[in-house]
């Protein structure tokens, strides 16, 4: 009786084991997958480009591969289409059966087999790569079709297909322009300005007029995110850089008027003084070209900054650090120059050592602009929120400074 109870118990388990089995979901086998990459492009009219076309195995063998791409033949023009390293990548030797291109119905044709060897490749790679032109503005689909992926029985490989397409921008034009112009409002006179690309190394040379300048060019030499290096040359040599923005893509250019030997200076401070750790914000009134930062000193005593920060939220703009009591010792040069725009705010943190001169308060407006304390540690601990150090940022011309050499200093808004 025992024993039947046992037969039975183990009957009905082995029924429920295999209910569960059938209806747990069966999980489909990987399928190797070709695609166009990138699968989604933008480019500029006359802009040229290149496409891959990749093979993922997904852990099969591939020994043999063969495609059609279709595109708008009125929007792209096919240049060339060349072997990728796919089915080579091992060393094995491979022959292409077919490349073509056909640009009056827009369409591409390639095929290509391992040789001399009984094995395929199972390691993702590019099979080919494709150059188009764009002819004319608009969006042509970069279409697979006829692929066939084959193993070293020359058995077909069911295959994931992934196509693609490119968007054909119009190229637009861009201008840049402004005027230069000193402090006290004096006009600069026909200053040389070249304007160099960091981002391509290609240089724009400014036209002038009396003070003003422009450069004419357009999207296919300038985009957001370029970095333009600005070298002025009038009675002094200014360099800074600016970097293009998304906005002033959709602007068509960007105004920048340079102010020369404009600054931010807080004037002549106070007593009593200590020296400590400054935190605040600065928003110029104009554009400031800046390398150097001068500290008032109280007399008699060697008041200085011994380091200092300026950033804009999280991104530092620029930084330097003192040198010790040596030289002019009042002065920090930046170790590039950098340019501080009119109506933003950004942050500071100043380290003073000795007795700077100080502001006791917690706001300041210039002519130059406003600087605002948000809290001063002092070197013994004590917290206040009305001390702003008497500071000047300018720009230093000096043979030992190393003002005129520039970084790739990005510029926002705050």
């Amino acid at each position: 009786m025992g024993n039947f109870r046992k037969r039975e118990g183990e009957a009905v388990l082995i029924c429920v084991c295999m209910v569960v089995i059938a209806i747990m979901p069966a999980t489909a086998p990987p399928m190797p997958t070709i695609s166009v990459e990138p699968s989604h492009l933008k480019v500029l009219q006359n802009e040229t480009f290149t496409i891959n076309i990749t093979v993922n195995p997904a852990g099969y063998e591939i020994y043999a591969a063969q495609y059609d791409l279709y595109f708008n033949p009125i929007i792209l023009n096919a240049i060339s289409q060349s072997q990728g390293d796919f089915l080579s990548q091992d060393g094995a030797n491979t022959i292409v059966l077919v490349n073509e291109i056909n640009n009056t119905i827009g369409k591409i044709e390639y095929g290509e087999m391992r040789i001399g060897v009984e094995n395929g490749v199972a390691t993702p790679g590019t099979l080919a790569s494709i150059t188009f032109k764009a002819i004319k503005c608009g969006r042509s689909e970069l279409k697979l079709s006829n692929v066939i992926l084959s193993d070293v029985n020359a058995t077909s490989i069911k295959t994931n297909v992934s196509s693609g397409n490119v968007i054909v921008e119009p190229i637009i034009p861009f201008l840049i322009s402004g005027s230069v112009i000193y402090s006290g409002g004096k006009p600069v006179l026909h200053p040389n300005i070249t304007i160099t690309n960091l981002n391509t190394s290609e240089e724009l040379i400014a036209k002038t007029s009396e003070s003003y300048y422009q450069v004419l060019t357009d999207s296919t030499h300038v985009c957001a995110g370029d970095i333009l290096h600005f070298h002025i040359n009038a009675t002094t040599v200014v360099e800074f850089n600016y970097t293009v923005t998304e906005d002033d893509m959709r602007r068509g250019g960007f105004e920048k008027n340079i102010l020369l030997g404009a600054m931010f200076d807080t004037g002549r401070g106070e007593y009593p003084s200590i020296a400590g750790i400054h935190n605040g914000t600065i928003t110029p009134k104009h554009d400031i070209i800046v390398n150097c930062i001068y500290t008032y000193p109280c007399e008699g005593t060697g008041g200085h900054t011994e380091h200092v920060i300026i950033y804009n939220g999280s991104e530092i703009i620029a930084k330097a650090h003192w040198n010790g009591y040596i030289d002019d010792y009042h002065n920090i040069t930046f170790p590039h120059t950098f340019i501080l725009l009119a109506n933003h705010t950004y942050n500071y943190t100043i380290i003073t050592g000795s007795y700077p001169q100080i502001h006791h308060t917690n706001i300041i407006e210039t002519d130059d602009g406003v600087i605002t304390c948000s809290e001063f540690i002092d070197v013994n601990g004590r917290r206040y929120t009305d001390w702003i150090p008497a500071i000047r940022l300018y720009y230093r011309i000096s043979p030992t400074a190393t003002s005129n050499r520039t970084e790739n200093i990005k510029v926002r808004d705050a």
